[in-house]
């Protein structure tokens, strides 16, 4: 006797969207469980989660059982939990770095402080209104508003894979633009109107 899964791989494999479906209903849930448990976020658990999936569904001609399957997932889910980690991990370190750098600035210079301040939160304005159009609005609604994925994508009615490409260009934009922001030459420029 055939094993009854053999016809939902059979399916899968051909791009069936409900055997995907069945796929997808299958493992859900514990896989959720397992990537919230490794970053112990929910929101970024449920993206990471769904791009799994995603990656899944894009490779799924290549898949032959249902072990190979969960394999998959749960593998591809602990390496993006693991990628999620390790960028949680050196925006902790940058704040702390910025934070001291920051506290000897006051510490050294505390009459011009504010003027750096303003200069460079000033230069990195202006190069978020040089972003594409939808792009500054996801950023500035990611970064400047504090909303999550979820919520930006159901307010601007696009997938969350969107928000998170979005977001991804703008990083990158702002990185090339102000990589060309010489931050010692601003020091060097306010120190001498002071």
């Amino acid at each position: 006797m055939k094993n009854p899964g053999h016809h939902i791989i059979a399916g899968f494999q051909q791009g069936s969207k409900e055997a995907f479906a069945a796929v997808y209903n299958l493992h859900y849930n514990r896989l959720y469980g397992f990537v919230k448990k490794l970053i112990d976020d929910r929101e970024e658990a449920k993206d990471i989660t769904a791009e799994t999936f995603v990656k899944l569904w894009k490779l799924h001609a290549n898949f032959a059982t249902q072990e190979n399957i969960k394999a998959f997932l749960y593998i591809t889910a602990r390496n993006a939990c693991m990628d999620y980690l390790r960028y949680r991990q050196r925006q902790t370190a940058n704040r702390q770095e910025l934070g001291y750098v920051l506290v000897q600035q006051e510490e050294q210079m505390p009459a011009i402080n504010d003027e750096i301040k303003a200069a460079v939160l000033k230069q990195i304005h202006q190069e978020i209104e040089h972003l594409p159009t939808q792009c500054k609005r996801i950023f500035k609604m990611a970064w400047l508003e504090g909303k999550k994925n979820a919520a930006i994508a159901i307010e601007l009615a696009l997938t969350e894979q969107t928000i998170r490409n979005q977001k991804a260009r703008a990083v990158k934009i702002l990185r090339l633009a102000l990589a060309n922001y010489n931050m010692e030459l601003l020091v060097l420029v306010i120190l001498c109107m002071v």
